[in-house]
C-alpha cells in the first residue's frame, strides 16, 4: 500500500499536522506511516427493519473478500456506544459506527473499483438493503501511538472528545500543547494510541472542529487514565479547555474487523 502524500490535503495538512510520538520506522499494519495523515471513511449505520447484525456481518465479510481480491484493503473497525452523552430521551444516533482507514490514494481507487465493478455494485445494493449508513470522510493524525500494540489489539475501548478552538487560538498553538503532553507521557496514560480527527466531507453536523480519539486496550486502561485525572490530571484538562471548547469524553467499544496485508 502506498504511503499517504501530504500534498493530498495541500495547505490543510501543513497547518493541522501534529507532533508524532512513535518509534522511527514503525508502521501500522499495511504500511501506514504514523507521521502521515490517514484517510478515514466514517459510516454511521442503523440496521434496516427485519435485519440483524448477523446479516450485516455476512455482507461485511464478503466486502473484505472483495477488497482483498481487488487490491483495495483497508483497516476496518467498528464501534458501539458504551458510555456516551446520550440518554433515553436523546438516544445515540446509530446502532454502530464503522471506520475504514487507509491512505488517500487507496481510498480513491477503492471507491472507483467499488462503483465500477459488477460485484462491487451488487455488494453495495445488498449493503444498502441491510443497513442505512451515512458516509462521511475525515483526515486522522497520530499524536502518539504504541504502534505494536495498535497492530495487535483487536478488542479495545475508545474515547471521543470533540473540540473547537477558542477565538485567537491557532492549530499550531494546539499542536504545541499536544506535543508537550506526548513528551510528558512517553508511555501513554493507560492508552495505546492518541489521534486527532478532522471532518473533511459530510461533517457539517459534527460536534466540533476536530475530535481527540484515544484508544485503550481495555477498561483497566481507561480507569488508569481516570485515576490520573481524578488525582490532579483534571488541572491540565482545565488549562486545555481555556484554548478549546470541548464536549467531554464519550466511551465506545471497538472491535477490529479487518487489517490490510503488509
Amino acid at each position: 500500500m502506498k504511503k499517504v502524500k501530504q500534498v493530498v490535503l495541500g495547505s490543510v495538512v501543513s497547518v493541522l499536522a501534529p507532533f508524532v510520538a512513535a518509534q522511527s520506522g514503525d508502521t501500522f499494519t499495511g504500511g501506514m506511516d504514523p507521521s502521515e495523515p490517514m484517510s478515514v471513511q466514517v459510516q454511521l449505520c442503523t440496521l434496516n427493519e427485519g435485519k440483524s447484525m448477523r446479516d450485516y456481518d455476512a455482507i461485511s465479510a464478503r466486502y473484505r473478500k472483495w477488497a482483498t481480491k481487488n487490491d483495495a484493503e483497508v483497516a476496518l473497525v467498528r464501534q458501539y456506544p458504551f458510555a456516551t452523552h446520550n440518554n433515553p430521551a436523546n438516544p445515540y444516533y446509530a446502532d454502530f459506527v464503522e471506520f475504514l482507514i487507509t491512505d488517500f490514494d487507496n481510498s480513491g481507487t477503492g471507491w472507483d473499483k467499488w462503483m465500477s465493478t459488477k460485484e462491487g455494485q451488487k455488494l453495495n445494493a445488498e449493503w444498502r438493503e441491510t443497513a442505512t449508513c451515512n458516509v462521511k470522510f475525515a483526515a486522522m493524525f497520530t499524536n502518539w501511538a504504541d504502534v505494536e500494540a495498535i497492530n495487535a489489539d483487536d478488542s479495545r475501548m475508545v474515547t471521543w472528545n470533540w473540540c473547537t478552538r477558542r477565538e485567537g487560538v491557532s492549530h499550531d498553538d494546539l499542536n504545541k500543547v499536544h506535543a508537550e503532553v506526548a513528551a510528558n507521557y512517553p508511555e501513554g496514560l493507560g492508552n495505546i494510541g492518541w489521534f486527532t480527527m478532522y471532518p473533511l466531507m459530510g461533517g457539517a453536523d459534527a460536534a466540533g472542529e476536530f475530535a481527540h480519539v484515544v484508544v485503550y486496550p481495555d477498561m483497566a486502561g481507561v480507569m488508569k487514565r481516570m485515576d490520573q485525572f481524578a488525582n490532579g490530571g483534571w488541572r491540565d484538562r482545565m488549562e486545555y479547555y481555556k484554548m478549546a471548547d470541548c464536549t467531554g469524553e464519550a466511551l465506545m467499544i471497538e472491535e477490529v474487523l479487518g487489517r490490510p496485508s503488509s
